[in-house]
């Protein structure tokens, strides 16, 4: 099992005279986006007005579920006017929360179910209610489940109704699953063994978001390579100069969503506090650099979109 620090990517026969001849924008479900990057569901790097700025420039965005539900709901009242994304749990709030959506005039596009163990019959149960729902507006929203590691979960989220799958476990910058329990997945080859399971289980191919363990552009492009169709980003978003997360003297206080200081109460916790440098790039810039630094990575693989990245050969690395 290979994380992305393990991997190397290997060049191939390019006739391309620039990277921007490659294209950066990747279609996902239903959309086209201008990144296959996506900010963290997290406090600490989405908000509801960071939400709207990545909607009209056409960036996918998971808004968090940490709001009070009441702020949510009116949020998407009046913010009819771009995709909506939203991330629910599996409480009995959250089944309220989605009948109450399901009964209005509100138009919702993306509701990622959002929990530590995705392959869980809890998910199983609330993405049945979402499928259940009279949704008024005619639309039903479509299903990001997650986090899962392995190709059984992706095949059953898949049977169980989800139109996308979100994976990694344990792999995020102040995430302490792994020190706590022993379960993780080393996202290179958890993302590449659910990949080939759903390319070859399904026509389409499942989607797949990469989520976890980015700590450099270069790991965006290695997960594409594994195959995933996107790529969620937590503590580089954190560093941004306008991202969420307090500062102090200059550092981003970053947390994860299984963190004490995102939880009620002190119950048994998989998460820490970490203090990032701040960058002086704020998220359009950083998205930028994303985005040439993937187009790049086309360039040196001979291709031109960013789905066509999962066939460039890659090396082991042994140092």
């Amino acid at each position: 099992m290979y994380s992305y620090k393990d991997i190397v990517l290997l060049p191939e026969y390019s006739e391309f005279t620039s990277r921007t001849e490659t294209n950066k924008n990747v279609k996902f479900l239903d959309r086209t986006f201008n990144s296959v990057a996506i900010p963290a569901n997290m406090k600490c790097t989405i908000n509801f007005s960071k939400a709207v700025e990545l909607a009209e420039q056409q960036y996918f965005y998971v808004l968090h579920r940490f709001y009070d539900y009441e702020k949510i709901f009116n949020w998407i009242k009046h913010n009819q006017d771009i995709f909506i994304s939203i991330s629910v749990g599996v409480k009995q709030q959250d089944y309220d929360f989605i009948s109450k959506l399901a009964a209005s005039n509100y138009r919702v596009d993306y509701i990622t179910v959002d929990v530590a163990h995705g392959h869980h019959i809890l998910v199983k149960n609330i993405i049945k209610h979402i499928k259940n729902c009279n949704w008024t507006t005619g639309v039903m929203p479509k299903i990001i489940a997650g986090n899962i590691g392995t190709r059984r979960a992706a095949l059953d989220l898949r049977e169980w109704g989800a139109d996308a799958v979100k994976i990694g476990l344990s792999m995020g910058k102040s995430c302490t699953t792994y020190n706590c329990t022993g379960v993780g997945t080393p996202m290179f080859s958890a993302v590449q063994q659910v990949c080939f399971t759903s390319q070859n289980e399904y026509n389409p191919p499942l989607p797949v978001i990469a989520d976890g363990q980015i700590r450099e552009v270069g790991d965006i492009c290695k997960a594409l390579v594994a195959g995933a169709s996107m790529v969620m980003v937590g503590s580089e978003f954190a560093k941004c100069s306008d991202s969420p997360a307090d500062t102090l003297d200059n550092m981003k206080i970053f947390f994860g969503s299984a963190s004490s200081f995102n939880k009620d109460g002190t119950n048994f916790i998989e998460g820490q506090k970490v203090l990032l440098e701040q960058r002086t790039e704020n998220y359009f810039q950083f998205l930028k650099r994303i985005n040439e630094g993937v187009q790049s990575c086309m360039s040196y693989a001979g291709v031109s979109n960013t789905n066509e990245l999962h066939e460039m050969q890659y090396a082991i690395r042994t140092c």
